[in-house]
């Protein structure tokens, strides 16, 4: 039991350290520094990202990402995991 407590927690570190990369390489691609990512934005990380799918992962349909939505994305395999 305390065996499976150390994986569990292990598992839960790991997802943190890598939404802490994933949001560090985010940020470097808002270059207009408004915390979202526009469809422009994001087609440096993602080359094929084509608009339908920008619009099916923006959720509120505001015509930006947050990290919220990106990380949806990845996590439901819509998005790749960004190269880090």
């Amino acid at each position: 039991m305390a065996r499976l407590a150390m994986v569990v927690l292990a598992l839960a570190g790991a997802s943190v350290i890598a939404l802490s990369v994933m949001a560090a390489d985010l940020s470097k691609l808002d270059t207009d520094g408004n915390g979202m990512y526009s469809f422009n934005e994001l087609l440096v990380a993602y080359p094929d990202l084509g608009r339908t799918t920008f619009n099916a992962v923006d959720f509120n349909g505001d015509g930006y990402l947050t990290e919220g939505e990106i990380k949806a994305a990845v996590d439901a395999g819509v998005l790749p995991q960004m190269a880090g």
